[in-house]
């Protein structure tokens, strides 16, 4: 639009391109869970692929306006708080692996136990945010921990979640160990942990379906290699999209949900082959849509067009490394180990209508 309307040729005044942008951008509900848009339940659907069609698109990104004392101005210092098109950059699987080795190299002094920490800490204090204990009329938090960093921050985050006050169990399938047979830090000090607080510890997801109230997928993260879940993941993910089952039970994924790509996104459904008319059809792979994401770090390109509440997390990253990655991270407010994602785009809208209403000031 500005480059149509404000630097080319066709006389219209920038007033009422700003008032095209804020328009347009007022109708792009751009946070609106893909489940609502599409008319059928994602986590029951198998991720559809009519229902990706149907992701909206963000609302229209313009080039740096900013409302000072004296009305827009371009060239505003950017201490003044996130231009208009300041967005989070979104990583791939290689850069956040890059980012990880960053922080923990002798320059970012991070080790790995301090980032799983700082990562589950913030996981925890969003869910007490999105879902506070009160919402859940004491119903349990269930946490589904992977062997790996990934069910580490899950398990973070269940020991941090019964400090706030809920009721919460933790489904821990299978676990790390290393060439001797011993179970590797950080899990096997967390789960002591959590064990130490009275916390139940499940092989598998438990039966009472009823006294759930929230689940929390800290299944894979970006470790996922692709393809069909297997064992016990197969199973789990099944039951987490299965309406019978815990398919309408809300779901907070951590980092990445369980079974997506990194850099791609949710993984494409088999189809049958045409050549062969009597073979079976595929069957489909279950795929988690999550109601809430909480990225570390730094949002994955993955989740690109997830369209849920979303939050990010693990705010200590030193500015070497936000400049090294160009992570363009948002500001964290006050003393919040979070901050949300999914708040930029009514931000973008409500800038562009103090812009309009500016300009109409002025004339």
């Amino acid at each position: 639009v500005r480059e149509i309307f404000l630097d080319g040729e066709m006389p219209l005044s920038r007033l009422t391109a700003l008032g095209i942008v804020a328009l347009l951008a007022s109708q792009a509900d751009a946070f609106t869970p893909l489940s609502a848009l599409s008319g059928v339940s994602l986590r029951s659907s198998y991720g559809s692929s009519l229902a990706r069609r149907q992701c909206p698109v963000a609302a229209a990104r313009v080039a740096p306006l900013r409302m000072t004392a004296t009305g827009l101005d371009a060239e505003a210092a950017t201490d003044q708080g996130p231009l208009l098109d300041d967005v989070p950059k979104y990583i791939s699987k290689a850069e956040a692996k890059a980012l990880a080795e960053d922080l923990k190299s002798e320059e970012g002094g991070f080790s790995t136990d301090q980032l799983v920490e700082m990562a589950g800490h913030s996981v925890a204090d969003a869910i007490f945010e999105a879902y506070p204990p009160s919402s859940l009329g004491g119903k349990k938090v269930i946490v589904i921990c992977g062997k790996g960093l990934n069910g580490a921050e899950g398990l973070t985050a269940a020991r941090q979640l019964h400090h706030y006050g809920y009721s919460v169990g933790v489904v821990y399938p299978e676990k790390k160990r290393d060439s001797e047979g011993q179970l590797v830090q950080p899990s096997a000090g967390l789960e002591k942990q959590v064990r130490s607080l009275g916390v139940q510890v499940y092989m598998s997801l438990p039966g009472f379906v009823d006294q759930v109230g929230l689940l929390v997928d800290a299944a894979h993260g970006t470790s996922f290699e692709g393809g069909r879940p297997k064992a016990p993941w197969d199973i789990i993910f099944k039951q987490l999209i299965d309406p019978e089952v815990l398919g309408t039970k809300p779901l907070v994924s951590i980092d990445l949900p369980s079974g997506w790509d990194a850099d791609m996104g949710m993984p494409e459904q088999p189809v049958a082959d045409p050549e062969d008319e009597d073979a079976p059809p595929p069957a489909p792979i279950p795929v988690l849509y999550p109601d809430t994401l909480v990225s570390i770090a730094a949002p994955k390109r993955g989740v690109a067009e997830f369209r849920g509440n979303h939050y990010l997390g693990l705010r200590a990253i030193p500015l070497s490394a936000k400049a090294k990655f160009s992570l363009n991270t948002p500001p964290y407010a006050g003393a919040r180990t979070y901050c949300r994602l999914s708040d930029l785009s009514a931000q973008q809208v409500a800038s562009l209508e103090a812009s309009v209403a500016a300009e109409e000031a002025k004339s």
